[in-house]
């Protein structure tokens, strides 16, 4: 028996039950904080259901796990990929917007100002082999991305200002390739390494790639590149957990797959380590307000989980994890724990 609880600085606003009898799932990828409200998915046989704060919302037909979720005054937007088949749909309030039954979202749906978007690729069949067309989508209108005709592939997609950026293999170029716009900027990656996944953020002035790298006769490294600073490896074995930038600042947290070997925050090109057999379970669990980072670490053998506050802990009376970390304009941080 357990429940999602809502801190707001420590204390606690909201509990709600968790199990298939209350449609509410402890996956922390499940649940999020938006505008002070908890809202769920839950995938039942045949439905997928909306909450809000414990309640349903909406419920429609089909298995969907939802990569992305927005509210304004109009409703409840999720993008969601089908649990057991491609494509994937953009709804309002469960009311289908955009739909595909081929091809791939790139599994985020975020605001660009004031607008709603999100991006996707969408195969196509020509005369001599099947080719990736790539779709940006604001508010529901689509546009196709006009690539350059030497891109092999496109790892991901999104937007910021108005201006689409997207990281691309291209023909002749060793390492991947960043386009912001019409610009483009080459990620000098070690000699003999190779990019094997990755996620592209964008923030004001920085632009930021996370992913994951090989190089022969090394395991998988996670990475960072920025537009200011480059290129940076991470210590071998540490996966990269939580990642973004806010107001001009990247910052991540990184797990350790072992017991005895600290995880790390990483916070403008500073690296600290946190607490022995503490680990990040999910990927929002690092936010920023007024310049200062936090993060919701949760305890591998089962200890009382901590919130890191630019370097220092705070220990959580509660048996559980940290599903996420959210800030709001007022500079309070709220916790979702599963106790």
């Amino acid at each position: 028996k357990c429940s999602l609880v809502v801190l707001a600085n420590g204390l606690p606003m909201m509990k709600v039950p968790v199990g298939d009898e209350y449609e509410t799932s402890s996956d922390p990828d499940m649940h999020r904080m938006i505008g002070g409200h908890l809202y769920t998915d839950y995938s039942t046989d045949s439905e997928t259901v909306i909450k809000m704060d414990g309640k349903v919302l909406f419920r429609y037909s089909g298995k969907e796990r939802i990569c992305g979720m927005l509210v304004d005054s109009s409703g409840v937007y999720t993008l969601g990929h089908p649990r057991d088949t491609d494509g994937f749909t953009y709804r309002r309030n469960g009311e289908i917007l955009l739909e595909r039954s081929g091809g791939r979202s790139f599994e985020r749906l975020y605001r660009d100002g004031a607008d709603i978007c999100f991006s996707f690729s969408e195969p196509v069949a020509s005369s001599v082999e099947e080719i990736e067309r790539y779709y940006h989508v604001r508010n529901g209108e689509i546009t196709q991305v006009a690539l350059r005709e030497d891109v092999k592939k496109v790892w991901d997609m999104t937007s910021d200002e108005g201006i689409v950026y997207y990281v691309a293999d291209i023909i002749g170029v060793d390492d991947p390739v960043v386009f912001a716009g019409t610009g483009m900027t080459v990620m000098d990656m070690p000699e003999s390494s190779s990019m094997i996944g990755c996620r592209i953020l964008a923030d004001s002035d920085v632009v930021c790639v996370e992913g994951v790298s090989l190089s022969q006769g090394r395991p998988l490294n996670a990475f960072l590149w920025t537009n200011s600073n480059g290129y940076y490896a991470f210590k071998t074995g540490l996966t990269m957990s939580s990642a973004n930038c806010s107001g001009g600042s990247v910052f991540c947290v990184l797990n350790s797959p072992s017991l005895t070997i600290c995880g790390q925050v990483y916070f403008n090109g500073d690296i600290v380590s946190v607490p022995f057999k503490y680990t990040s379970m999910s990927s929002r669990t690092a936010a920023m307000a007024d310049g200062i980072l936090y993060v919701g670490l949760s305890s591998k053998p089962g200890a009382k989980p901590q919130i890191w506050k630019d370097g220092k802990l705070e220990k959580l009376d509660y048996n559980g994890y940290i599903c996420s970390v959210t800030t709001n304009k007022d500079q309070a941080s709220q916790e979702t724990v599963l106790d």
